[in-house]
């Protein structure tokens, strides 16, 4: 997720976008000294504090911060929008194909982020993992559905977002972004948690 939240910089910051294949190394760590770099040129006062950057190990373990960093200061320093509607249609950000709707470059890696958030939980909610291929169906979608309604069930004041919960893979493309950072921030905080507890 650090490396597909990265890639919204790669234009911005002057790097070529890097695999989102979830094994952090020299490729990830330059793309954040990137992205850091050009935030401390904008504002040398918005220095990382909670973490550093020596070495790839510093990827595993401080990616949260990373990723808070990226979303919380240098969205903001850069003007890089983390989160958007994905639009459908030839030579936009997605498109059907039979059962699925698909994407490529960013949108894919978010697609891909969305299920492996999803397989986290898969054994809290209820649901099969699903394959992180990258294909919206409607498992997908049908997992962040029932991932939302497990939530709201807990806490109903957890339910409020800036996304339909899912009937579709078309919404589940559309608001993908929105979905993930839900996922990630409120369902894996408080399903995962409590699974582990």
């Amino acid at each position: 997720m650090l490396q597909a939240d990265l890639n919204l910089y790669a234009q911005i910051a002057s790097f070529e976008p890097i695999k989102v294949d979830g094994a952090g190394g020299p490729k990830t760590l330059e793309a954040l000294k990137k992205v850091v770099a050009a935030v401390l040129a904008q504002n040398s006062l918005m220095t990382p504090a909670a973490f550093t950057t020596n070495g790839p190990g510093d990827l595993t373990t401080y990616g949260e911060q990373m990723r808070d960093w990226l979303h919380d200061v240098a969205s903001k320093a850069l003007k890089v929008t983390p989160m958007r509607l994905y639009k459908k249609g030839s030579g936009q950000d997605w498109n059907l194909k039979g059962d699925i709707a698909y994407g490529a470059g960013a949108v894919h890696d978010e697609f891909v982020g969305i299920q492996k958030t999803l397989n986290k939980l898969a054994g809290a909610v209820g649901f099969k993992p699903l394959e992180t291929d990258g294909f919206i169906g409607p498992a997908t979608a049908a997992a962040v559905k029932q991932t939302y309604e497990k939530i709201v069930a807990k806490n109903a004041m957890l339910g409020v977002t800036l996304f339909p919960p899912p009937d579709t893979k078309e919404e589940a493309a559309e608001y993908a972004a929105f979905i993930r950072d839900w996922l990630d921030k409120v369902a894996v905080k408080n399903l995962v948690a409590e699974a582990g507890a």
